[in-house]
């Protein structure tokens, strides 16, 4: 039988199902993140987030390295 478990968002504090037995069914099989998208995340928090706060995540990634690079690139200019 698939071990599914509740858990509490450690961001936002919403309930949702972990399905760690059927990883294909989990909430988290519903986005696509890079190896730097998962690492932000996985250094700001220890435990499994909801999708809503994984989406949120992800664009707070692409914001904070599209202006690190608008900075190097002026920078640059200069």
């Amino acid at each position: 039988m698939p071990k599914h478990e509740k858990k509490q968002c450690p961001r936002c504090s919403t309930e949702f199902e972990c399905k760690t037995g059927s990883i294909l069914l989990c909430q988290c099989s519903k986005i696509e993140m890079t190896a730097e998208q998962l690492e932000y995340s996985n250094s700001q928090y220890d435990d499994c987030l909801c999708l809503s706060c994984l989406n949120e995540l992800r664009t707070e990634f692409n914001l904070l390295s599209h202006n690190k690079n608008i900075k190097n690139y002026l920078s640059g200019r200069s």
